[in-house]
């Protein structure tokens, strides 16, 4: 039996209660929280609710969930790991490369592993776009595109505060930012373009773009903000012999196309009488081009935690690590140093 606790019951709080719950080897017995409304709440849901910090890694756990305010995370998570406990924490993992450094180092010195919540490796469309840009069905990649657009046009809480490490970057980023560090392992970034917005909330970014340049000649551009009305695609990929479509996060709606073996690039519009705005922007005839069905994904939902617990038990390693937290951490700071000299930064991640 795997004994779990959490530190901070606010919304991802409740989260990791109720994945944990669906595991028959796991319970959840202790809640730290600093406000007196979310311990009554752990009491409310049969957890003892610790008043201290020191009570709660006392409380008889193996693993602590580190689910606080992003500004909280490197130092309750060195506490629980010193104090003999595993560690999962909510993104981001650190606010900085020297945070997540200092992490990496607690926990080669106790022993105990420290992984983050980066669940969206698991997302169907995001494996759908793995399968398309792997099994080569329309060519060598050149360009990919991930997007995540919102309409309320402002950061709550205390995501709009720099001190606790507010903004989309932190938020959304680093999930898009992993998902393509996931996607071309093996590769190094090799330059970092990046600019960030604060359109509706003024202290931190509501929007961003991040452009990642692959030593494999990938372009990889995500952009995250949180005020648009008119929808652009979830997932855009550009392959030399076809592209794919995504639009939200189920993996099912969109499409791949790709161009029939025998047809190089637009060879053939004599004769066409519908050109478009011009010749090199006609369309394909229909038999030009082949319509390929998109992968399905079985559901992964509990992945994550499936190997959360299986660290846990000591019958596996996590595979979110503390090496690819570092490497995504050091993406992130060369956006933001990007975006603040406004030009490319040079990298070797």
């Amino acid at each position: 039996m795997v004994r779990a606790g959490i530190i901070g019951f606010g919304y991802m709080g409740h989260f990791h209660l109720e994945k944990a719950r669906c595991f028959p080897n796991v319970k959840v017995v202790s809640v730290y929280d600093t406000a007196e409304e979310k311990r009554k709440e752990a009491q409310a849901q049969g957890l003892v609710a610790c008043r201290t910090l020191e009570e709660f890694l006392s409380s008889g756990i193996d693993l602590a969930v580190v689910a606080t305010p992003n500004q909280w995370h490197c130092a309750y998570a060195q506490a629980a790991m010193r104090a003999g406990i595993h560690v999962v924490c909510e993104k981001p993992a650190a606010l900085s490369v020297k945070e997540m450094e200092q992490v990496a180092a607690c926990t080669k010195e106790t022993g105990k592993f420290f992984t983050a919540h980066q669940q969206r490796r698991w997302d169907p469309d995001f494996r759908a776009v793995c399968e398309v840009v792997r099994n080569g069905s329309i060519g060598r990649v050149t360009t990919i595109e991930s997007r995540v657009m919102g309409e309320r046009g402002v950061c709550f809480g205390w995501r709009a505060d720099p001190a606790a490490g507010g903004g989309m970057l932190y938020d959304w980023g680093v999930h898009l930012v992993d998902q393509m560090l996931v996607l071309f392992a093996g590769h190094k970034v090799t330059s970092v373009y990046a600019r960030t917005l604060s359109v509706l909330t003024p202290a931190v970014d509501d929007f961003f773009e991040v452009m990642m340049f692959f030593d494999n000649g990938v372009c990889a551009r995500v952009s995250v903000g949180t005020f648009a009305l008119q929808k652009l695609p979830r997932w855009y990929v550009f392959g030399d012999r076809g592209s794919m479509r995504l639009d939200g996060f189920s993996g099912t709606v969109g499409g791949v196309s790709r161009i029939r073996g025998e047809v190089e690039g637009f060879d053939s519009v004599v004769g066409q009488k519908c050109l478009g705005p011009s010749r090199t922007m006609a369309p394909l005839r229909p038999e030009q081009v082949e319509q390929v069905a998109l992968p399905q994904q079985e559901n992964m939902e509990l992945a994550f935690w499936e190997n959360l617990v299986q660290a846990a038990e000591g019958a596996g390693t996590p595979i979110v690590t503390t090496g690819q937290l570092l490497r995504q951490l050091q993406v992130v700071e060369a956006a933001f140093l990007s975006a603040g000299k406004n030009e490319v930064v040079k990298t070797l991640i």
